[in-house]
This record gives structure tokens, sequence and C-alpha cells, in this order.
């Protein structure tokens, strides 16, 4: 009893800071619906602006600077609000151009603050962790409840502020002019313009109210742990959003109530399950899955929350941009449309220009450059097939890569070479064997997966495949029997040619550009036929496209399928490319970033993923010479997330939008195509 009380009352603290967070999520999500990735990021600074305001000095952009010292409840009180008004900049910024973008325009956005927040971060405080300052509350004795359960007296400080400041909140909304015209808003924006309700000021209050909520909760995370640095936001802003999506994203209440369940779930998992506390995210996620298949909207939220507008990814244009913007854009454009018109004579092009590339380039460095291309391209082709042809907004894809490099190394390393000491050029054969076995195993998982999720649309779909991508990587991290966890699996073989070891950078990328070649032809293939048409009228409007007959989750299915054995298939290449791997290849940023690729070349199109990876490899590398970055090497991911940012405002449809494929259902019923 004495162990369940602390365990419980351990759950209890971090359900309050995952509460807090969770009310920021659903206060920006139930006006806008958006879900705002950067709120980890808001969590971070929080802890941060608190650390600086504390101390007497300390150390910025990598020099000393003098600090006012301020008492903890006075800089807390200047952080949270210093954040919130970071938070209407951004949202004034990155969010308001496109309330009228298509609604993966502005996630996307949110992502890219996130990615420019946590490399200005790592730039100005560093990389390494930044020690909370003691004071006066921190030091006091526990507190002993029943002779056995010890509370610190900041824990309950941490309870009390959660509870009051959702209590405050709850007040403000609902009796105040503000909060009314907040209510209204996420009513129906339009309704509420007509009656004259500031809608902007009212989304604009939402992101100040969920900024300074997502600061408090990192700054009383960072004094619990006794430390801050610029990823400490990623993983608790991760699990608030689970706790949102428990509870019912969009709902208060629920938020709170989803916050508090997840803090006690991971408390009394890590307590009493074996290995709890390896596995203890895999059991939130899990459990999140399980309540979304049950009850889709979550405990408290609203059914009707649970959908996704037709074409919700790809309608809408950019608001932003005129003049020499819009004529330079007009000229892309135009060569995109001739690129698309041009048939297979361009394709016949553009793989000459290819072979050519391979054969003229000197470096081998800027060979392996583009050997990466080629695998970023492929691996988003594979999401490109679910998220631009489907419709479905996927964030669990990198499961399906993972499976793929794990099943080919545990199969040349652990089993073949350590349990029977075969040789692989002996079985040279088996990579290509690999390639096939390891798509079908990662399809038929894709399909097992996808199951669960045919019951929901739009955000909730994305935060259950998330869901399915983190559990993959935490059993590979965990599961140190079968995957060696943490330290990897080294010593993958490179692939062999008719008995011949694949060894230069040159040779590498023919054989990437061979697999490209074959991934492109029949996801080609399939997009124009019967399968594709439907993915096309499911991604348009999946009701319509039920109306008229077409089986929707069957369709569903397929295109998960095909997805999963892509990116397997790339798995198999990736490791006995890289010849090492590991969890730390296969995290939700990889996924994120593979996202990000389809979107900055243009969903729905056969060449904008890889227009997406080579601008955002080729980036990373050039970003090294200019001054800047060579001083502070994580700036450059904050100039990427710039320029995507830039994007989103003046191109939500991506780059090559015009050779987006256009695709109808060539009749009534499914017996044929015509």
């Amino acid at each position: 009893m004495d162990y369940f009380g602390q365990l419980l009352a351990n759950g209890l603290v971090l359900g309050a800071i995952y509460a807090l967070t969770a009310v920021a999520y659903t206060l920006v999500y139930g006006v806008v619906r958006l879900v705002n990735f950067a709120f980890g990021e808001l969590f971070m600074l929080g802890a941060f602006l608190t650390i600086s305001l504390m101390t007497s000095e300390v150390q910025l952009f990598g020099t000393a600077v003098a600090m006012p010292a301020l008492p903890f409840p006075v800089a807390a009180l200047f952080a949270v609000a210093l954040t919130a008004l970071f938070g209407i900049l951004i949202d004034y910024i990155a969010y308001r151009p496109l309330r009228k973008a298509p609604r993966l325009a502005p996630l996307i956005s949110s992502i890219a603050v996130s990615v420019v927040l946590q490399s200005v971060a790592q730039t100005i405080w560093g990389s390494e962790q930044v020690h909370f300052p003691d004071f006066g509350l921190a030091d006091l004795d526990p507190i002993v409840f029943f002779d056995s359960i010890y509370i610190r007296v900041m824990d309950v400080v941490v309870m009390a502020a959660a509870i009051l400041a959702m209590v405050g909140l709850s007040l403000f909304i609902a009796y105040s002019k503000l909060g009314r015209a907040m209510r209204a808003s996420a009513e129906d924006p339009m309704a509420a313009t007509l009656l004259g309700i500031p809608v902007n000021r009212a989304i604009a209050a939402a992101f100040a109210l969920g900024s300074g909520f997502a600061a408090l909760a990192g700054l009383l995370y960072a004094q619990s742990y006794g430390f801050a640095h610029a990823t400490m936001g990623f993983l608790p802003g991760l699990k608030a959003l689970t706790a949102a999506v428990l509870g019912g994203i969009g709902s208060i209440p629920g938020a709170a109530l989803g916050g508090v369940l997840l803090g006690l779930i991971e408390a009394l998992g890590a307590g009493y399950i074996p290995d709890g506390s390896a596995y203890k995210d895999a059991i939130s996620f899990a459990i999140l899955i399980l309540l979304l298949f049950m009850r889709p909207q979550g405990l408290l939220g609203r059914p009707e929350l649970n959908s996704a507008g037709a074409g919700s990814l790809l309608d809408g244009v950019a608001t932003v941009g005129k003049g020499g913007m819009q004529s330079l854009l007009g000229r892309l454009d135009a060569g995109f449309a001739w690129l698309a018109g041009s048939g297979a004579r361009m394709k016949v092009a553009a793989l000459a220009v290819a072979i050519v590339a391979g054969l003229i380039i000197p470096s081998d460095y800027w060979l392996r450059i583009l050997t990466m291309v080629l695998i970023y391209g492929m691996l988003a082709s594979g999401l490109n097939v679910i998220v631009g042809f489907a419709g479905l907004l996927d964030l669990g894809f990198v499961a399906f890569w993972a499976v793929g490099s794990y099943f080919t190394s545990i199969l040349f390393v652990l089993v073949l070479k350590q349990a029977f000491g075969i040789d692989a050029q002996s079985v040279w054969w088996l990579f290509y064997v690999n390639l096939i076995i390891g798509g079908l195993l990662s399809a038929l998982i894709a399909m097992i997966l996808g199951t669960p999720t045919l019951r929901l649309r739009g955000d909730y779909l994305a935060i259950m495949t998330l869901g399915f991508g983190e559990i993959v990587r935490i059993v590979a991290t965990n599961w140190i029997g079968l995957t060696r966890g943490p330290m990897g699996i080294p010593d993958v073989p490179a692939p062999f040619l008719f008995g011949l070891q694949v060894k230069s950078p040159m040779a590498f990328y023919f054989v990437a550009l061979a697999l490209t070649a074959v991934i492109l032809f029949a996801i080609s293939g399939l997009v124009r036929s019967y399968v594709g048409r439907a993915w096309v009228a499911i991604r348009e409007d999946e009701h319509a496209a039920e109306a008229m007959g077409v089986p929707t989750a069957r369709y569903k299915l397929y295109a998960y399928a095909v997805s999963g054995f892509v990116g397997g298939f790339v798995g198999v290449f990736y490791a006995h490319y890289q010849l090492f791997i590991s969890p730390l290849n296969f995290s939700l940023f990889e996924n994120i970033v593979i996202l990000m690729l389809v979107v900055l070349g243009g969903l729905g199109t056969f060449i904008g993923p890889f227009i997406g990876a080579l601008i955002w490899v080729v980036f990373l590398q050039l970003a090294l010479d200019i001054p800047l970055v060579q001083s502070f090497p994580e700036i450059r991911f904050a100039l990427l997330g710039v320029i995507l940012m830039c994007l989103m405002l003046f191109r939500p449809q991506g780059l090559a939008a015009t050779a987006r494929v256009k695709l109808t259902m060539p009749g009534v019923g499914m017996e044929r195509a015509s």
C-alpha cells in the first residue's frame, strides 16, 4: 500500500505537468484546429527563461551575460508572460497568413517553428544541460503522508499551480468577454466575424494562453528534474499531445483528465510491470491507441472533431506573396506543368541525366550526398502514397523503414554471421531477396497497424499512427536481446553484385538509382491504375467515394500496404549502405523530416519527394560554408526551418504542385476500370 501510494503521488505530479501542456494543445486546437508542435519548444523556452532570470550570470552564445537573479516566483511569472507574448508573435508570423491554406500547411509551419526554436535555443544556451538554480522552497523537507508517502514541497506547488491555472482558465473562458469570443470563434469563425467578434484577437489570445501554460509546465518540469536542455520539450510535448487526445482534444476538462491519467499510467506501469520504466512510454501510446480504437473522439471530446474536410490536405492557396514572387512561381508552375506533360520522354531524359551525373561527378563526397537524396526521395515517395495520393495523414511511416532495416541487419549480422558463422559473400544474393521480404514484412505490419485507424479521420488518425511509430522505436530501443538496443547493430555488410562487394560511392549511387527507378515505376503504375484512382477519390472526398461504391476501408489498407512495402524495401538498402543501424535512425523527427520533404516538393506528385529531398540534404551541406553556421552549427536547421515557413506562406501546395497527378474515377462502382 505504501509503494502504491508513493507511485500514485509521483503520477499525480507528473500528470499535473502533462495536463498543463495538454491544455495548451487543446486551447489552440479548439479554436483553429491546429496541432501546434511548437508547444514542446515553448515548454523548453519557459524553463530556460526562468533559469536565466534566476541566476546572476548565464552563458548566452558562449559568452557570460549578467542577469537579475530574481526569486523563483518572480522569474517564473516573467518567463510565462514573455513566452505568452512570444506565442502571439509566432501566430502572427507563421500561422495567421495560413488560415485559408491547405490544412497540412499550418501543421508543417508549426513543425518548422519547432525546428527553429530548438536550433536557436541550442545556439543561445548551448547543447549541454543547464542546472536549475537552488531556491528556498526546493530545499524544504518533504511532507510525509500516512507515515510512508513522501511528497516534496515543490511537488505540492506543482499540483496546486496546475489546479489554480486550469480553474482560472475555465473561469476566464466562461465569463470574460474575450473568453466568450474564443468560444464563438471555435464554434464558427465565419459567423463570429459577421457578428463583429474579432476572431484574430481571439485566436491570438488562445495562442498566448496556450504558450503561457506550456511555459509554466516547462519551468515546473525543469525544477522537478533539476535541469533544462534544448531538446527537453520534445518528449513531454509529445506526451502532452497524447494526453490531450486521450481526454478529447478541444476539451479543456478532457485535457486535464488526460494529463492526470497519463501521469498515473506511466507511474504505475513503471512500478508494477516488468521493465516498466523502459516501456512506460510504449504503454502510454498503447493505451491511447486502444482508447481511440474504442472511442475515436477521446474520453470527453466531441465526435465531430474526428473528421477531415474534403481534400483538406491539398486544397487552398497562399494568401501571401504578390508581384515578383507570383511571377517567379508562375514560371515555376509552367516549367513543372511542361515536365508533367512530357510523359515518357521526360522520364527517360531524367534517368539519363542521373546516370551521366553519377559518371562525371568526380567527388566521392557529393556522390554520397546524392545517394542520400535518392534514399530520402524513395522514403518520401513511400509516404507520399498514403499522404499525397490517399490523403491520410500518417506520422508513423518511420516504423516501416525501421522494420526493413532491422530485418536484414538481424538476419545478416546476428543470425548468419554470429550464430552460424556464414560469410555474407557466400550468400550475396540474399540482399536482393531481403529487399522483397523486408518490403512484404513491412507491408504486412502496415496493414495490421492500419486496421485500427480505419475509424479515425484527420488529426486523430495522425496521432494514432504517431503512437504506432513511437511504439516500434521504443521496442527497438529496449528489446536488447533482439535488436541490441541503443548499442545498435554494427558491421552490416555492404551489398554484393554477383559476388563482388559494392564499396565505392559511385557503385552505391547506381544501386540507389536502380532501386529508385524500380520504386517510381511501381508507384506510377499503381497510381495510374484503378487502385490509384480509388486513392485519389478517397483523398478528395471520402464520403462521396463511399457513395459511389468505393470500398474505402479496403483501399486505405492497400495504401498502407504499398507505403509500408516501400519503407521496408528502402530500409533494407539503407542498412547495407550505412553499415550500422540503431533506434536513433528511426525517431519521430525523421518521420517529420520525410513528411516535410513530401510537402516541400508537392503532395501527390512523383517528382516532388525528390525535389524536397534534394533541397533538404544539399542545403544542410552547403549551409556549412556560411560563416554564422561555422560558428554555431545548429543554426543551419533554424535557417532551413525559416525557408520551410516561407514556403508554407508563399507556396503551401509545394514547389512542384502543377506536376500533381490528376486522376478521377472512371465510373460508378468497383467492377472494372474503363
